[in-house]
């Protein structure tokens, strides 16, 4: 098959828009819907996509190269690299060393978190590869992480258990967990989704945090974990943006997404729930605000953080990132003049 920047194209994007990728393909290149479906009748031709449906309603895939289901019943002595030995790593040969690192890395974590905290008896792993992307995906039938969470640090809601998760260093074994596992994950693929209790926590690397409700509320948790082959990340890129060297320690700078601290539609306007956000932070070293995607704070939520939680801890370092100029004013303001802002 020979080289098209338009059929390139389509296999790049394609996971991201199955059901409108001809009309991405028209958007991009100006081309006739006639044009846009040779090009996908080439790569269905040649066993790079595969066509589902009926014309109204057909929606496109990458084929995979690999795709393999296996279910394990949870025993004491299961070890997660031998897991990976043997159902995972054989089929990473083929692959770049950091995308071998990013999928053995990820699976390991997720299998020793079902062995270690799921407290189910059956664990279910799919791996899926395509032209274009590593999909691995983990599902135990425990009593879900968000739920033990929840429980364990007494808080609030599921929903406030993604946020400290968000965060990093959280373990309900500190004895044996450094509680770093699903944070570096987050941070080494591309996207990742994990379901559990009714909630859907997702992350894309380039779109950010987001929790919606599953309609699910079944027991377990499933994990989700997509990288492109092409990916250039790698567990050494992620500790050194989350590591400082303050310390010789890995880990000791948080970005905490705002985002997450909201409950379904609320603004952020409180005290209390700028304490919800800076919980468990003082054991960082550096700490950056992600405000992406928050229009609004109130000055009390904004001077709990800057001048509060600062003056309490101040040899912590907080910066922001993503604020708007509304967020960046108010901000300014609490740390100049924090009287004037205090309520």
């Amino acid at each position: 098959m020979r080289f098209s920047p338009i059929r390139e194209f389509i296999l790049n994007n394609l996971t991201a828009h199955q059901k409108d990728i001809v009309k991405t393909v028209i958007r991009k290149f100006g081309l006739s819907r006639q044009a846009v479906l040779r090009h996908m009748y080439v790569l269905i031709q040649g066993g790079k996509v595969t066509a589902h449906g009926k014309t109204k309603d057909r929606y496109y895939t990458l084929k995979p190269i690999v795709q393999k289901t296996v279910t394990i019943t949870i025993t004491p002595e299961l070890e997660e690299d031998t897991i990976g030995r043997k159902h995972l790593f054989p089929h990473l040969s083929g692959f770049s060393s950091n995308i071998r690192e990013i999928c053995e890395y990820g699976f390991m974590e997720i299998v020793n978190n079902v062995l270690s905290h799921s407290a189910g008896d059956e664990c279910t792993l799919k791996l899926k590869i395509t032209d274009r992307n590593v999909h691995l995906y983990v599902h135990d039938n425990g009593v879900g992480i968000f739920r033990k969470i929840k429980k364990h640090f007494d808080l609030e809601n599921q929903h406030h258990a993604i946020l400290e998760l968000s965060k990093g260093r959280l373990t309900t074994n500190p004895k044996t967990h450094l509680g770093d596992g699903i944070f570096s994950i987050i941070h080494l693929f591309d996207t990742v989704q994990i379901n559990s209790g009714g909630l859907c926590w997702k992350y894309d690397s380039s779109k950010g945090h987001q929790v919606v409700k599953s309609g699910s509320t079944k027991g377990g948790t499933s994990v989700l974990m997509n990288v492109s082959t092409s990916s250039h990340n790698t567990l050494q890129n992620v500790f050194n943006k989350y590591s400082t060297d303050s310390n010789n320690s890995l880990f000791d700078r948080a970005e905490v997404p705002v985002s997450l601290a909201r409950f379904d539609s609320e603004n952020l306007m409180s005290r209390s729930q700028a304490r919800r956000l800076f919980r468990n932070l003082e054991k960082f070293y550096e700490v950056c605000i992600d405000f992406k995607g928050i229009k609004l704070i109130g000055d009390s939520f904004a001077d709990e953080i800057f001048r509060v939680f600062q003056n309490q801890h101040p040899n912590l370092k907080i910066e922001c990132i993503n604020a708007n100029v509304h967020i960046e004013n108010l901000v300014s303001g609490v740390r100049n003049n924090g009287s004037n802002y205090s309520s």
